[in-house]
């Protein structure tokens, strides 16, 4: 139905708006309003591994005004750069907050941020399947702040949070391919923004939302392509991965490299029965440590995903009867990611073989995470197939969309009431009361029992990065985390010693007990070491774990029993190990070549078009009628 200007229904369309945005900013503001009351706590469960990663990077930019590239506080020193799940505030809109503000101030604007993120991205989405301001809400209500989001962002899983930027992906990804010609003209500068997207999923961490999103972008392009009888959307799709890789790859080239060393490989073996698959849709029972029958492994946290019946049975309905040049390869892609969900319920299934098969899912478990954006997908199917409902309506549309807003804002409040309750209990913890230092640096092998504040199943982090020591013990990377060690608390690359290890010989020494060395300027990039009274051909050694980015003097460090070391050429040495990721300059590189091509093209796309070698030196009055037909 085409909209008149100045017509009754857009007047309606433009209150019912405004009045759906106040339904769902007040959705969002009733579940998290709960993390204002006490504004000075922090996070528990997993929460301190997050915390510890953008600790780090606040007190290396602030107290050493150096890039957070190594983190020397866990586990004997890692990567930190070059993890996917550290280094997540560096390029993200968050910083700012964490630079400027108090820390648990900051940690609120994230996650405050992130869901406003979520709203406009599901919003945006929407509106390329429906005009109704009022299913776009609905869009919004079951996906941006549902169950799965407040459990995951409550234990701590902020990677949960990088979900934000899958409806942006898909937005931008309609928008490049249109396949509805009546939403306007395809553009290629929407697969750049979607590229970007995508890029910032690798900037912020998304461990698990990145992945998804590839897969889904791949699956529902496919299938699209079929349906339009087109190659645009593989195309844009291939437009949208090479921009969102070269974008990225400054962060992207290192996390290969650390993934590739420590691959992380896990077991898959969860399943899902379908009567806890309608519980967690719909029981009201959705908090942290609820129970419920039908799953095998890990808490409730990791499959709760409350959205309500009215949802539930509307999904439904928009899987049965939505159809569509776009509708029916999203709810076909959107199936086929809720099925991964249901896990290893079969040998045959395809979580189990996708996980045996695809290398990037061999390091990945909890495959009720797929449900979050097979959910997505199967909102717009919805939104779509009620779109169709609201066109035949005629002009009762008006009357019919001023009735939705008060039964999507009655759902809203239905979700809400029973979503906010696992946030109540995100920020009760009392941070550290250890003073930031900057003081000499040493490791631990344990954490000291005076800087100990809470009692999870990893050691915590956060207290040793603000007293300036480190540890062994650490749940902060996945190669050498404490959960994968054998019985003697070792694993291969963790070379580093504390404090209380009879291996321990300070944090540099010369191993083969002539020469002396010492720290003379610390930093967690880079450590300063005087030799003195060596022999040539000794060596110093760094109490920090191996990685082929450390360099002594310019040149690459020995391996010595997974340690950084350097040779000595004399008796009087000064050594200055530093730490830089060695796919850094190609990463960045990539970004720049990547950028170049962008305003290449879109300088061409700005220029005026040449004039084809058939029109070179006809007259104007010649070329007149081909211009006036073009």
């Amino acid at each position: 139905m085409r909209l008149r200007p100045g017509s009754t229904l857009r007047w309606v369309l433009a209150i019912t708006t405004v009045l759906s945005w106040v339904v769902m900013l007040g959705l969002v503001g009733y579940v998290l309003a709960v993390t204002l009351g006490e504004r000075d706590t922090i996070g528990v469960h997993d929460w301190d591994q997050m915390e510890s990663h953008r600790y780090l990077v606040v007190k290396t930019i602030l107290r050493y005004h150096q890039f957070p590239f190594w983190n020397p506080y866990c586990c004997g020193g890692h990567p930190n750069w070059g993890g996917i799940e550290s280094g997540t505030i560096v390029v993200s809109p968050w910083l700012p907050f964490y630079l400027l503000t108090k820390f648990p101030y900051a940690l609120r604007a994230e996650v405050w941020g992130s869901a406003l993120l979520s709203v406009v991205g599901a919003w945006l989405l929407a509106g390329r399947f429906t005009r109704s301001p009022a299913l776009r809400a609905l869009v919004v209500v079951g996906y941006a702040v549902n169950g799965r989001w407040t459990l995951q962002i409550t234990a701590g899983h902020t990677w949960h949070l990088v979900y934000a930027w899958t409806p942006l992906v898909l937005y931008f990804f309609d928008r490049a391919v249109s396949a509805d010609a009546s939403l306007g003209p395809p553009r290629r500068r929407y697969a750049v923004l979607g590229g970007a997207c995508v890029a910032m999923m690798v900037y912020m961490g998304g461990i698990y939302p990145l992945p998804q999103t590839a897969v889904l972008l791949a699956l529902y392009g496919s299938l699209l392509a079929v349906s339009m009888r087109s190659a645009r959307p593989l195309i844009v799709g291939s437009a949208i991965a090479v921009v969102g890789v070269g974008l990225s790859a400054p962060k992207l080239l290192p996390v290969i490299q650390v993934i590739s060393r420590f691959p992380r490989l896990t077991d898959s073996t969860e399943t899902l029965d379908f009567g806890a698959f309608v519980d967690l849709l719909t029981s009201h029972d959705q908090d942290m440590y609820s129970g419920h029958a039908g799953v095998n492994q890990w808490g409730w946290h990791e499959w709760g995903m409350y959205v309500g019946w009215p949802i539930a049975v509307l999904v439904v309905l928009g899987v049965v009867f939505g159809r569509g040049l776009r509708e029916t390869p999203a709810k076909w892609t959107g199936l086929f990611l809720l099925v991964l969900g249901f896990g290893a319920f079969d040998p045959h299934a395809p979580w189990p073989l996708m996980h045996d098969v695809v290398p990037i899912f061999r390091s990945q478990h909890v495959p009720s995470r797929w449900m979050y954006p097979s959910l997505l997908l199967l909102l717009v199917v919805m939104a779509a197939t009620l779109e169709r409902l609201l066109v035949r309506a005629g002009r009762a549309r008006g009357w019919l969309e001023m009735a939705l807003v008060p039964v999507v804002a009655a759902i809203a409040f239905d979700v809400g009431t029973v979503v906010r309750a696992p946030i109540g209990h995100m920020f009760s913890q009392k941070p550290p009361a250890t003073p930031e230092s900057t003081g000499p640096f040493h490791t631990e092998t344990h954490l000291p029992g005076e800087l100990f504040y809470q009692s999870e199943w990893a050691p915590p982090s956060l207290p040793a990065e603000m007293a300036n020591i480190g540890t062994i013990d650490c749940g902060t990377f996945a190669g050498f985390h404490n959960y994968f060690r054998d019985q003697q608390g070792h694993i291969p690359g963790l070379g580093a010693h504390g404090i209380g290890n009879p291996d321990y010989r300070g944090e540099v020494y010369v191993p083969e007990g002539i020469g002396t060395a010492t720290v003379t300027h610390w930093t967690p990039n880079e450590v300063t070491v005087e030799v003195h009274a060596a022999q040539a051909g000794e060596h110093v050694v760094l109490n920090q774990n191996w990685d082929a980015g450390w360099t002594a003097n310019g040149a690459p460090v020995i391996d010595w029993k997974d340690t950084v070391a350097a040779p000595l050429s004399g008796p009087e040495q000064t050594i200055v190990f530093r730490y830089r990721p060695s796919t850094l300059l190609l990463g960045i590189g990539l970004f720049v070549l990547t950028c170049g091509a962008i305003g290449w093209a879109y300088g061409r796309s700005r220029s005026p078009s040449r004039p084809s070698r058939a029109s070179r030196g006809k007259s104007p009055a010649v070329l007149a009628p081909a211009v006036t037909r073009g």
